[in-house]
């Protein structure tokens, strides 16, 4: 197995895996279900909807895995493994906190007696999350930069 493109390989097999799960959640309906086929072209959609989301995140990930690509092949280096791998912990949790924010809001909006306390948690974990995900991959990229022939 060839060790180039490490970090594109890993964000390809992602957004693989997140299309596997978005497929699998649309098909069971459940919530965000009703939607007509003029809603599914509104962008913002794919982050509101929560059976949508896997496919933003797939949408995501290709990108991330097709900048790494890009700067791998450019410098000629590898991207550091620990700042991939922070990158990509960081990014799932990120999405895990985004998920069950948007899926409170869509239980509290759709009840009218919704007593569920908002997860603080979720909110930290997204935020942070996120933060360290644009983070580290910056910090990749600057570094492929810098140190490129």
């Amino acid at each position: 197995m060839s060790f180039r493109y490490v970090a594109a390989k890993l964000f390809f097999a992602l957004a693989a895996i997140c299309a596997l799960v978005g497929a699998f959640l649309f098909r069971q309906g459940g919530v965000g279900s009703g939607l007509t086929a003029k809603d599914y072209l509104n962008p913002l959609f794919l982050v509101t909807v929560p059976r949508l989301i896997p496919f933003a995140a797939s949408i995501l990930s290709a990108f991330f895995g097709l900048v790494y690509y890009g700067f791998e092949k450019k410098s000629g280096r590898p991207a550091s493994f620990l700042l991939v791998m922070v990158h990509l912990i960081s990014y799932l949790f990120g999405i895990l906190g985004h998920l069950t924010l948007v899926h409170f809001w869509w239980t509290v909006l759709g009840e009218e007696n919704a007593t569920i306390p908002l997860p603080f948690w979720a909110s930290i974990l997204m935020i942070v999350g996120f933060a360290a995900c644009f983070l580290a991959f910056g910090a990749n990229i600057f570094r492929s930069m810098w140190r490129t022939p």
